[in-house]
């Protein structure tokens, strides 16, 4: 395998998939040496990727829905139990169910809160959608004034597309 395609499989499996040199060095049968070398390269690009990645607004935002969704479940099998425990009569009982109920309401609500205000704090603009793209392209035109042209129209059909989705 040629030297750049293995440090472009590393490059993913370390920053997107979260592997370790180790890890890659086992997968790759490239020096863990190397693959250290590769990560702590350019000022650490490939770690300040990583860790961009893993603390993005919509990877906390996923991490979230995740805890909203077991939030959910536990939710549901407590309603149940709270159905059985009001057949039997046991006020006791019912009283502490009702209370772990009532808490976990108040936990989603907050968690939906904070949901909330992380997706509007991170929501892009048009116009600053428009300057990024604006950047890339022009990078790439830089690079390779052929590729450029051969994606004009996906550009306009990307505007399009973002900017029904932004307005």
């Amino acid at each position: 395998m040629a030297k750049d395609q293995e440090r472009a499989i590393a490059h993913n499996l370390y920053v997107e998939q979260g592997k370790t040199a180790k890890e890659i060095s086992a997968l790759l049968h490239v020096s863990e040496k190397t693959i250290s070398a590769w990560v702590n390269a350019n000022d650490e690009a490939w770690k300040k990727e990583r860790n961009a990645r893993t603390t993005s607004p919509l990877k906390r935002i996923e991490n979230i829905r995740e805890i909203i969704g077991n939030l959910a479940d536990r939710r549901i099998n407590l309603g149940k139990e709270l159905i059985t425990l009001e057949k039997d009569g046991d006020n006791e009982a019912i009283e502490a169910k009702r209370k772990e109920i009532s808490q976990i309401d108040d936990a989603v609500s907050k968690w939906n809160k904070t949901l909330k205000d992380l997706d509007k704090e991170n929501r892009v603009s048009l116009a600053g959608h428009l300057k990024i793209m604006d950047e890339i392209f022009d990078t790439m035109r830089h690079f390779d004034e052929k590729l450029y042209y051969n994606t004009i129209k996906f550009q306009e059909h990307y505007l399009v597309v973002i900017s029904s989705k932004l307005l």
